[in-house]
């Protein structure tokens, strides 16, 4: 959805009569406000896969002898400037052949020699790097890239009224006065009951237990 139907759904919606909109008719932003609805619908996306693993990234780290712990930042690789967390490993065994029938997946969660000494560390024990020299693959969640009011938004379509009631429920309490912050507080927590209600009935299939790996296929985002 582009940034600019998403802030007509808005306007003709949970900022119909607010100073946020222009053209109540016309459905459209008020331009002196557009940056605010931006900047809030940029939180609102990176709060809303923050919360469901909805994107998903590959990065092949290389081993380098006598490290154990590699940061998962930027520093790193730019490719990690949206990095929410590591959610497996991939790796082939040294004396085997590198294809897809012989790799295996770690959990980190679940494997003592792969370990999270903080949400952006991983360390490797040294008998896990001897036997997956000299790289391995890591599969990490991340959130949806930074828009500007020309782009397109990626997310599962029943999401987007989440998106509207995150953004309205923080403008309108922005707003000040006892009615736009009971009003904002009332989209917010229905926002909140939306993401709970998706997580439990997995809505957008992306609960861990029926994730699959299509890695060999398709790299990058999901």
């Amino acid at each position: 959805m582009l940034f600019s139907d998403f802030s007509r759904k808005l306007a003709y919606g949970q900022l119909k009569n607010t100073s946020a909109v222009d053209d109540q008719d016309l459905g459209e932003l008020n331009p002196g406000h557009e940056d605010q609805i931006l900047e809030l619908t940029n939180q609102g996306l990176i709060d809303i896969s923050t919360r469901m693993k909805l994107f998903e990234n590959i990065y092949a780290l290389s081993f380098v002898p006598g490290q154990n712990i590699y940061t998962l930042d930027e520093n790193l690789d730019p490719v990690f400037t949206d990095y929410v967390r590591l959610l497996s490993v991939h790796a082939v065994h040294k004396d085997m052949d590198v294809i897809p029938e012989n790799e295996q997946t770690f959990i980190p969660k679940t494997n003592n020699q792969i370990t999270l000494p903080s949400p952006n560390t991983v360390r490797f024990t040294d008998a896990f790097m001897a036997d997956y020299t000299p790289a391995v693959d890591l599969k990490f969640q991340t959130t949806h890239p930074e828009i500007t009011l020309t782009d397109s938004m990626n997310l599962p379509p029943h999401l987007y009224e989440a998106l509207a009631l995150y953004v309205s429920g923080l403008y309108l309490s922005h707003m000040g006065g006892e009615e736009h912050t009971a009003k904002g507080d009332s989209y917010y927590g229905l926002y909140l009951k939306m993401m709970g209600d998706d997580v439990i009935e997995n809505k957008s299939q992306t609960s861990e237990v029926v994730d699959e790996d299509t890695r060999f296929q398709d790299r990058g985002f999901v």
